[in-house]
């Protein structure tokens, strides 16, 4: 996806990137960077920002240890920054992890976005603030096979989702309330080797790794890899298209613009609106694992006989060797099963589309030397 000249800013146009050490962080400020934008990243802890530091652009790059929660600290920056785009791409983002801290979760995801809100409301009305919103917050019944699209009923199934669903919500009063130019992407899964350990998909490439890697060095066994519900079904797409899509949000204006082929509407808050970024297409869990072990070279045999998944697994076709086996304590309850996404708004208004399938992004995570490896090249006992 290429962006046209609506995305791509004058040189020396201030942005502002909370969360920047995460994986959709570090794409956006490398982004912005390129294209010649003065970039000032929040990371809540400095030691975090060592691969920022190294980014082409990087005398246009300013680091600054902040955390969301320190209400003066956020006005302050704000304040004195004034920015152009303000992107706010931090919280805590594992759904599994909000389960075990669903008060960090909601200061963190809900809390500090009315900080960030109050900030520009006060001090800096004439930024543009993109919040990163998730199709998680749309939620439905367990067992329930929906797809979403922007006018979905918000019904949270997790504290993750209820966190977003609250930040959403407060964005849309906020624009509505003040005119202020806000914009939500909400946005499916979405994944990259920049994906921390708490998530699937780097679970899964992690336990690939380790079965070549034991094998190699002599190390001991590992176990089978312990996964939840193997049956539901989601969207899951390449991170730096996704980053590409929340530019496109952020400059929806002048976008819908260039795509549509006339003059852009009035650059007021009311001239904003959100968009589902998605792929459209849903995988299972065991086809995602089940691609990865074959890009891998280990291509998998499943037992998905049993009503009862809890009792599906999979094994090493080559071998026989267990890999793959349910953990009753990893299966959440609620669960949808399956959670789609319609971004047909954003590949109409904003000539958005994300690469579909499993292998854009469990290529890159598995890097080069892992990837796609002739089956049987990685043997485990």
């Amino acid at each position: 996806m290429t962006a046209g000249a609506a995305t791509e800013p004058a040189a020396g146009r201030v942005a502002l990137v909370t969360g920047a050490a995460g994986q959709d962080g570090f794409y956006l400020v490398e982004r912005l960077l390129r294209e010649g934008s003065a970039v000032h990243a929040t990371v809540r802890e400095i030691s975090r920002a060592t691969d920022l530091t190294s980014l082409p652009g990087g005398e246009r790059l300013t680091i600054h240890e902040l955390d969301l929660i320190d209400a003066d600290a956020v006005a302050d920056l704000v304040a004195s920054v004034r920015p152009a785009e303000l992107f706010n791409l931090a919280g805590q983002t594992s759904v599994g992890v909000s389960y075990r801290e669903p008060g960090e979760t909601w200061q963190t995801n809900a809390t500090a976005v009315a900080t960030l809100l109050e900030a520009v409301r006060r001090s800096s009305p004439e930024t543009m603030l993109y919040q990163s919103s998730s199709i998680e917050m749309f939620g439905g019944d367990s067992g329930a096979e929906l797809v979403h699209d922007e006018r979905s009923a918000l019904r949270p199934m997790s504290p993750y989702a209820a966190s977003k669903a609250a930040a959403h919500v407060l964005c849309d009063a906020y624009r509505r309330a003040f005119d202020l130019r806000i914009a939500c992407g909400i946005l499916a899964n979405h994944e990259s080797r920049r994906r921390p350990a708490s998530f699937l998909t780097r679970k899964v490439v992690d336990y690939v790794r380790a079965l070549r890697e034991g094998r190699a060095g002599g190390q001991a066994d590992v176990g089978p890899l312990p996964v939840g519900n193997l049956a539901v079904r989601r969207d899951w797409g390449f991170a730096p298209d996704f980053v590409e899509g929340i530019i496109r949000v952020c400059r929806q204006v002048s976008v819908r613009a260039e795509v549509a082929g006339g003059q852009p509407e009035p650059d007021i808050g009311s001239s904003y609106r959100d968009y589902v970024l998605a792929t459209g297409e849903l995988h299972a869990v065991w086809e995602l694992i089940d691609r990865a072990f074959e890009l891998a070279g280990l291509p998998l045999a499943w037992d998905r006989s049993s009503a009862d998944l809890a009792d599906w697994s999979a094994r090493i076709a080559a071998t026989g060797r267990l890999a793959v086996a349910v953990d009753p304590a990893l299966l959440r309850p609620g669960e949808p099963a399956a959670l789609g996404a319609d971004p047909s708004r954003a590949r109409t208004d904003l000539g958005w589309q994300a690469r579909g399938g499993l292998d854009a992004f469990l290529e890159d995570m598995l890097e080069p030397e892992l990837a796609n490896a002739a089956p049987g090249s990685i043997t485990t006992a």
